[in-house]
């Protein structure tokens, strides 16, 4: 009895000492699996970095880094589907800017979607919902991620509020993964990573998933950096080959006259200007002389700016009423200005052998007029609207023909508003007095000397302060 009890106390050990090296050896071979697949991710994962690295340094432009991005983290985590969204600065909503072949359903199914039968016409049109659907910050899955700054899993999108609600099986058993994009200080977007049939994201997933969109912030905001960095460099080029094709437009010296010493001075206070100025040959004994300036900078204010020069020159042919020529240049520019833009146009015309001069004025500045006779300074202030403000009636109606007359030694001063608000460092203004002391004592001077010295005290008046405006100066003297 006693060798029977030992022999099953023997085989009860035996059995024991078995099932224990069973169990360590399925403990050794799964942890030598998990080993071996972290192994595998790992190595994705440096092949990821070393590659997202090359594409930086040969191939960073945003189409191409965000597909690199999608495909290369949804390969190294094994994800079935991946997505992108970027953070619009200007709505605040995360636009999508990728999503891999496979459609990752991140967002729940509308009703007009959720109600086609078809499944695969179904899944085509919620595929072209999610690519064309910013997302808000606010009340979204993916909003959450950006907002709370920290990665999101949920195990079954199927159990998330408004992703169990479609007919379609989109979501179910579908694992949801995202990680917030930061590049310092900034919110970049949001990466999205889904797998189906309940296959789930492991912890190291998770974990390796965290870094590499750590990675991918970084490659993402030195891509956009870069990408900024080019367009402003185009940008450049562009307002640099504007600049010199306005410049083109504008008269390359002053006119030689019998009657008149005429000099001009013009500085833009950024590449392309809204002042504009020009010399017209209006018949063999009449001249005409322009000066104007859009409300407005940059671009659209010279493209403006072009419009008028090219209606003035159209309109000056043998018209001696300036008046008309500024009412035709209304016309024209009116139905192509924006609402909030405005011009403001000087014109005059001098005749050969006369002392009379015929001007009008569309809102700009007042020219000054030094009388020899008696050394001062007087503004000649007819009335006018600014070009683009009225259709035509009113316009015509302000702007009328204004005569004045020029003595021998009289110095007429046209300037842009650019001139006297210029700006020293305590925010005082250069203004008409010492715009009108300046002509005063420039008087025995010739045309292009007097323009010389206002352009020099402006410049010690300014005392290093930036150009805010652009500035148009022209003097004509009566011989």
């Amino acid at each position: 009895m006693e060798h029977l009890i030992y022999g099953v106390i023997i085989l009860l050990l035996l059995g024991l000492s078995f099932w224990l090296w069973k169990y360590e050896d399925s403990v050794i071979r799964r942890i030598s699996q998990e080993k071996d697949e972290i192994e595998v991710e790992e190595r994705r994962m440096f092949g990821f970095l070393h590659g997202l690295g090359e594409k930086l340094q040969d191939d960073n432009s945003p189409g191409r880094m965000h597909r690199y991005i999608v495909n290369g983290v949804a390969d190294v985590i094994g994800a079935e589907a991946g997505i992108l969204y970027l953070l619009d600065d200007d709505t605040e909503r995360l636009v999508p800017v990728f999503q891999s072949k496979m459609t990752a359903p991140v967002i729940p199914v509308p009703a007009e979607i959720d109600a086609i039968s078809d499944m695969s016409n179904a899944t085509k049109q919620y595929r072209s919902y999610i690519r064309l659907s910013p997302l808000p910050t606010q009340g979204s899955l993916l909003g959450r991620t950006m907002t709370s700054g920290e990665c999101l899993y949920v195990e079954n999108l199927q159990e998330e509020d408004g992703f169990g609600d479609s007919e379609h099986a989109f979501h179910d058993n579908q694992s949801f993964l995202a990680a917030p994009l930061v590049y310092g200080q900034k919110r970049v977007g949001v990466l999205a990573m889904t797998q189906g049939e309940g296959k789930g994201f492991t912890q190291n997933d998770r974990e390796v998933f965290s870094s590499v969109s750590e990675q991918s912030s970084f490659a993402l905001g030195s891509a956009i950096i870069h990408a900024d960095a080019a367009e402003k460099r185009r940008m450049e080029r562009e307002l640099t080959q504007a600049s010199e094709i306005q410049r083109v437009l504008l008269p390359r010296s002053s006119p030689e006259l019998s009657d008149y010493d005429i000099a001009a001075d013009y500085r833009a206070a950024r590449l392309v200007s809204g002042d504009y100025y020009d010399y017209l040959t209006i018949d063999e004994d009449r001249f005409g002389i322009a000066i104007g300036d859009v409300c407005g900078k940059g671009i659209a204010a010279s493209l403006i700016m072009a419009m008028c020069r090219s209606n003035l020159r159209a309109n000056s042919k043998e018209n001696i009423s300036a008046a008309s020529v500024l009412h035709a240049v209304n016309q024209s520019i009116f139905p192509d200005i924006k609402q909030d833009m405005f011009v403001s146009l000087l014109y005059l015309i001098l005749e050969r052998g006369s002392k009379e001069i015929t001007m009008a004025r569309a809102g700009h500045e007042p020219p000054l007029l030094f009388r020899r006779a008696t050394g001062e300074v007087e503004s000649i202030e007819p009335p006018g609207l600014a070009a683009g403000v009225d259709k035509g009636p009113v316009f015509k109606r302000s702007v009328k023909d204004h005569r004045f007359t020029m003595e021998s030694g009289d110095i007429l001063l046209l300037y842009t508003d650019g001139l006297i608000e210029m700006e020293n460092r305590k925010g005082d203004e250069f203004g008409i007095e010492k715009l009108s002391d300046a002509l005063k004592r420039g008087c025995d001077s010739s045309s292009e000397e007097l323009v010389s010295a206002i352009r020099d005290e402006v410049v010690a008046f300014s005392n290093g302060m930036s150009q805010t405006d652009d500035i148009t100066l022209i003097a004509i003297e009566k011989r």
